[in-house]
């Protein structure tokens, strides 16, 4: 986690500047948007199912021109029950994304790193690509989806986006995602699926 964190700081460094549901329509150099998401997924192994509690996750893109951006996403699930003695999953990547459309739709692609861990087990480093793409379907509001894989993840999310205000939108959506071969506190190894609604908020500084 440290390592990520180090990058993602030299990152911000290098662009001057300080798999996202809502991608920035423009990567130019210094634009930055931060989506916040809370939700409460459960999560399910070959042992069975925990139900989730409510948790905060967050997103950080800062545009490096080109039509390139860079991105850190961190999510931490829990549960109100331990899965193979785990109550904590915490999910980190750090991506590249590319702006390869943007007329009717706006579709982005991105690759980077992932980190995986069901806390007290080891922590799973991998690499994920995918791609993100969201259309607008009415005054102020956008339909969105991201799909992703790698070797140690992959899963989507879909929903919708209404504009509320200047630079902040509203995200309604749904996600599933697999988290794959993690070792949990018990020494047991299963993917772990967490699934569930999530809300939150998108928007630029």
């Amino acid at each position: 986690m440290k390592k990520i964190i180090y990058v993602v700081f030299l990152l911000f460094i290098s662009t001057s500047a300080l798999c996202s549901a809502s991608p920035v329509p423009n990567y130019s150099l210094g634009e930055i948007s931060i989506d916040m998401n809370l939700g409460a997924p459960d999560l399910t192994n070959d042992s069975g199912k925990a139900d989730g509690k409510y948790n905060v996750g967050y997103s950080v893109t800062a545009g490096v021109g080109f039509g390139f951006a860079g991105q850190y996403t961190y999510n931490n699930f829990k549960t109100k029950s331990p899965l193979n003695g785990s109550n904590e999953i915490k999910a980190q990547q750090l991506n590249v994304i590319s702006n390869i459309f943007d007329t009717i739709a706006n579709v982005s692609v991105f690759g980077g790193i992932s980190q995986t861990e069901a806390v007290g087990g080891s922590q799973k480093d991998g690499l994920v690509v995918g791609i993100a793409a969201n259309m607008p379907i009415a005054p102020r509001t956008k339909v969105y989806g991201v799909l992703s894989t790698g070797n140690h993840l992959g899963g989507y999310e879909i929903g919708i986006s209404y504009h509320i205000a200047k630079d902040t939108d509203f995200n309604l959506g749904y996600h599933d995602t697999k988290y794959k071969d993690l070792t949990f506190e018990d020494d047991t190894k299963s993917d772990v699926i967490s699934k569930g609604f999530i809300g939150g908020i998108h928007f630029k500084l």
